[in-house]
């Protein structure tokens, strides 16, 4: 048994990023085909909490199936057992929750520009967000499970296996799956933004509890913000624009900031010698298990965009 993902594994996560959930609405399909058009199953709140977590976990499957059947131990390969300075989780907390305010204007106005060239946008749950109950069922099948399953297929496989090829392709690669992953135009700026933040904290410090904590807070902080405020259709103005670069740069100047400062504080401790790559690939075979997944990934992306552009 190894301690260590390879890029074999990191592509056979990406093909299964997509498999998984696809044959759980498959599945769905069927139950709602079977129960007839009248039954009103589609849109039964159980029914659709039930495919949303059965979706999210099957990312955690094709994580530990992947990593049983390859013979990796998953608890030392994904960062479970690495530890950081308590002010770290601190960090990963504000980065979660400051990220949602730092990027939504410029994710407004890529809204804005896809429902003028005809996109059905959606920024609704399977479920009405109206009661307590249903924020705290939010944050379970929104915030907490999402959180888990995903960093541990997306970081805690994908990244890690492509980390001995560098920062860019380990921490791009991740993020540009993670982001292909939701099939939704509507989410792909903030995706890869997010996948990219979320990259950076688990390569620099191979912790990926740091990752699962940013993703939940800002999920969560989504949440809160849709349970206490109302939808407002605010018309585009010009300085949306100049509003939205600001935001931009200042969420790139504190990342930044953030990742000098891990990095500062890591260079004092002792390091651990990396563990070689067992799977070596020549450069053509490394190309093609790096860019299938990401291929894969992007015709289901054009084929859920030309639904919603209601082309087919």
């Amino acid at each position: 048994m190894v301690n260590k993902y390879n890029i074999q594994h990191s592509a056979l996560g990406g093909l299964w990023g997509f498999g998984a959930p696809l044959i759980v609405s498959i599945i769905a399909s069927i139950a709602i085909i079977s129960a007839g058009e009248n039954s009103g199953l589609g849109d039964n709140i159980v029914f659709n909490v039930i495919i949303g977590l059965l979706t999210e976990l099957s990312f955690f499957a094709v994580f530990y199936t992947i990593s049983k059947r390859r013979q990796v131990d998953w608890v030392q390969a994904s960062g479970i057992k690495t530890k950081s300075p308590w002010y770290f989780y601190i960090i990963a907390i504000l980065l979660g929750i400051v990220c949602v305010f730092l990027f939504n204007p410029i994710i407004s106005l890529w809204e804005q520009l896809l429902e003028i060239l005809g996109y059905k946008l959606n920024t609704e749950l399977s479920f009405p967000l109206d009661n307590i109950g249903y924020l705290f069922l939010a944050l379970l099948v929104v915030g907490v499970v999402p959180a888990i399953c995903e960093e541990f297929l997306f970081r805690g496989l994908i990244l890690n296996g492509l980390r001995n090829y560098g920062a860019v392709i380990s921490i791009g690669v991740s993020a540009l799956l993670f982001s292909l992953m939701h099939m939704n135009l509507q989410q792909l700026p903030y995706t890869i933004i997010l996948g990219i933040v979320l990259g950076l904290i688990v390569y620099y410090t191979k912790n990926i509890w740091l990752s699962i904590l940013l993703h939940f807070f800002n999920n969560a902080t989504a949440i809160f913000i849709m349970f206490f405020t109302k939808p407002i259709d605010n018309p585009f103005v010009w300085y949306d624009i100049l509003i939205a670069i600001v935001c931009v740069l200042g969420a790139v100047a504190l990342l930044w900031l953030v990742i000098y400062a891990i990095k500062k504080v890591l260079s004092k401790q002792p390091q651990t010698q990396e563990i070689e790559d067992t799977a070596v690939v020549d450069k053509s075979t490394r190309n093609k298990l790096i860019i299938t997944p990401i291929v894969v990934g992007l015709l289901f992306l054009i084929i859920f965009s030309l639904v919603n552009f209601g082309v087919i």
